[in-house]
């Protein structure tokens, strides 16, 4: 009877002290899932653009707030190759809007990275890219999330 008390007791300890933890570096190693809108919705590749920039916005779950996100940290992945927030002379591109953090990315270099696309895309001239967005909050919590694009590419007409 002494040994099963003992064992009842290790067992409520180890629910009460360890599992707790386990549960909060599970959840710290894998990241919360952000809620990420990318804008534009359409990207047209070619040198001269429309604008400047590529826009997201992103929220995180109840009980988070964008107010803690790292912004050193922020990076948009375009088909694994990372992108890092725009500057403005020594300034990083960022606003908070409401319970949401609007981005900035150079939009001339995410297209630069699309462009390996092409190959992939002939005959055809739509795609779809999913870029994912990922970054830490000051605490150490990773975030990320992504949005689908449509990718657009004009073939230049060839003289018969």
């Amino acid at each position: 009877m002494r040994k099963h008390t003992v064992l009842m007791a290790l067992v409520l300890a180890f629910s009460v002290m360890i599992l707790p933890q386990l549960v909060t570096t599970q959840v710290r190693a894998n990241g919360i899932k952000a809620d990420v809108d990318i804008d534009p919705d359409s990207l047209l590749l070619k040198e001269e653009g429309y604008g400047n920039w590529i826009t997201v916005h992103i929220g995180l779950p109840e009980g988070y707030d964008v107010n803690n996100i790292n912004m050193s940290t922020v990076t948009l992945w375009v088909l694994g190759s990372p992108v890092g927030v725009a500057m403005k002379g020594d300034k990083l591109m960022y606003d908070l809007q409401g319970n949401k953090l609007m981005v900035k990315f150079d939009r001339a270099m995410v297209i630069n990275l699309l462009w390996s696309m092409i190959g992939h895309m002939l005959p055809h001239v739509k795609e779809e890219a999913t870029l994912e967005v990922t970054g830490k909050l000051y605490d150490g919590t990773a975030f990320r999330g992504s949005d689908t694009i449509r990718v657009f590419f004009t073939q230049p007409l060839t003289q018969p």
